[in-house]
């Protein structure tokens, strides 16, 4: 169990994470708005750091996704013609 200190000291972070994050669950892309939901739902609890963890890693997979590039022409082409071919973007 955490201590009084222990919380007092991740409290500011964790509600400054909080409202940097809220304004994207208005986010026109459905994974970062079902990221952040999670992610918010993570720090309400900061005694389970596995769970923020978690919640972390996916939110940053589902922004980094949405904020990829599109894929040039050629490279859709491409992937287009190779069906099984894992296609990275970026």
């Amino acid at each position: 169990m955490a201590s009084k200190q222990t919380v007092a000291a991740v409290r500011e972070p964790l509600t400054r994470a909080a409202t940097a994050a809220a304004p994207l669950v208005r986010c026109s892309d459905p994974a970062v708005v079902t990221a952040t939901e999670q992610l918010l739902n993570a720090l309400s609890d900061a005694d389970d750091t596995m769970r923020m963890e978690a919640a972390l890693a996916t939110f940053g997979r589902a922004v980094n996704a949405a904020t990829a590039p599109p894929l040039s022409w050629w490279a859709r082409r491409r992937a287009a013609r190779r069906p099984d071919a894992v296609v990275r973007r970026g």
